[in-house]
């Protein structure tokens, strides 16, 4: 599968962003164009998705010359409410240093001292990430008894924190028509403060936008959610319609038909 786009419009309302049909049209054409040897057709869409830009205001007409540079200014305080340090612009690929700066005006106002820098430091499952990534996976794969592609790809997924996915003793059990565990989903649900589907879906994990959902799945998922949340199955019944509603309206995946999602060959 690939991912394909972008198209560079202003808009009012973020909430409302979708991509729309005439979007889709024009990065299919523009495929067509620099690649015409590949055909790509509608029906072998199996996602669709628009983000928003923060930028920083400006008058200029084309977005393309606003800069993408990031900073930070404090709201001082007013009446009861605190001193706010305001990050503006910045994008992911900047996550650090943006952070950085944050924390070093943040240190500053409170007249501390940074302790160490983030320059070199891993994070989550990039902590011991292996040299030899075949060779963990040999090792990991014996270590819990899974074949060594399921390890390969939990080591993808999650990196060294993979460990934390893994059941013990009894094996995994493997959700409806999916190639995640019930176990890997409960613990996202448990320690990444998912409160609905599509924190889950669209969020948490790359099910959604691979093509890799099914009804049975969404259902599965929402048993597991609702046991969490303590929701009353009128509850459960309000976030799947709400989820699929979401996911026809925003991202042209109807699963009203308990189809799975179409994958591309």
């Amino acid at each position: 599968k690939v991912l394909i786009g972008s198209t560079d419009i202003r808009v009012d309302d973020p909430d409302q962003v979708r991509c729309e049909e005439d979007e889709q049209r024009y990065i299919l054409q523009s495929l067509a164009f620099v690649f015409p040897s590949i055909k790509v057709s509608d029906d072998q869409i199996v996602f669709r998705f628009a983000g928003v830009r923060p930028l920083p205001a400006s008058e200029d007409s084309f977005t393309g010359r606003i800069p993408r540079d990031h900073f930070c200014e404090f709201v001082e305080p007013a009446g009861h409410l605190p001193a706010t340090l305001c990050m503006i612009g910045g994008k992911w690929t900047t996550f650090r240093s943006f952070g950085a700066l944050a924390a070093d005006m943040a240190l500053k106002r409170l007249g501390l001292a940074r302790s160490q820098g983030t320059q070199d430091m891993a994070i989550g499952g990039g902590r011991d990430f292996p040299a030899d990534p075949d060779a963990w996976c040999a090792s990991f794969a014996a270590e819990h008894g899974l074949p060594v592609e399921r390890a390969r790809t939990l080591l993808q997924r999650y990196g060294t924190s993979a460990r934390d996915f893994v059941s013990h003793p009894a094996g995994e059990q493997m959700l409806p028509r999916s190639d995640y565990s019930a176990n890997e989903i409960g613990r996202i649900i448990e320690r990444e403060q998912v409160e609905c589907l599509a924190d889950l879906f669209l969020r948490r994990t790359t099910i959604a936008i691979s093509g890799g959902l099914s009804f049975d799945l969404v259902n599965a998922v929402l048993d597991m959610l609702a046991a969490h949340k303590g929701w009353s199955a009128s509850e459960a019944a309000t976030e799947r319609a709400t989820f699929l509603t979401l996911l026809a309206y925003r991202h042209g995946i109807d699963l009203q038909t308990h189809q799975r999602s179409a994958l591309c060959a």
